[in-house]
């Protein structure tokens, strides 16, 4: 069983570092929404909203300078913050009560949105990739 209040800190300690404003209000509305309200659809509406506006014509733009470990398997600095924070630390804790179908499409949402801003300069693409999987995870239980 999670600590909720220290999974919530550590997500919020994640975020502080993440390029993209709008992923951080979705994931951290999204584990709220999965940790504290015990939401069943596990994506809030606000953060689907967001989703899907950012989808369509993202706020924000991003230059990738930092291409270095893109073939690294373990530990690529795309997914590490400097506070020692991994993104699969952040994805195990959102999914920590989920199962099964669901539980593997909010996790690949969130490694999407862990990583916008740091992988590729496509921000409408990777955007597109976190709709796809929020609504496959608001479709499968």
């Amino acid at each position: 069983m999670i600590n909720t209040t220290e999974a919530l800190a550590t997500i919020d300690k994640y975020c502080e570092e993440m390029p993209s404003m709008a992923a951080q209000k979705v994931l951290k509305l999204t584990a709220k929404a999965i940790l504290v309200d015990k939401y069943e659809n596990f994506i809030p509406e606000e953060a689907m909203q967001i989703i899907q506006s950012e989808s369509e014509t993202p706020t924000e733009s991003f230059s990738v300078e930092d291409k270095s470990d893109f073939n690294v398997t373990n530990h690529p600095k795309r997914y590490l913050n400097k506070s020692g924070i991994e993104a699969i630390d952040v994805i195990e804790l959102v999914v920590s009560n989920i199962s099964g179908p669901a539980g593997f499409n909010v996790g690949t949402m969130v490694k999407y949105l862990t990583r916008l801003g740091k992988k590729t300069e496509d921000v409408k693409e990777e955007w597109n990739k976190v709709l796809w999987y929020a609504k496959r995870a608001l479709t499968v239980k």
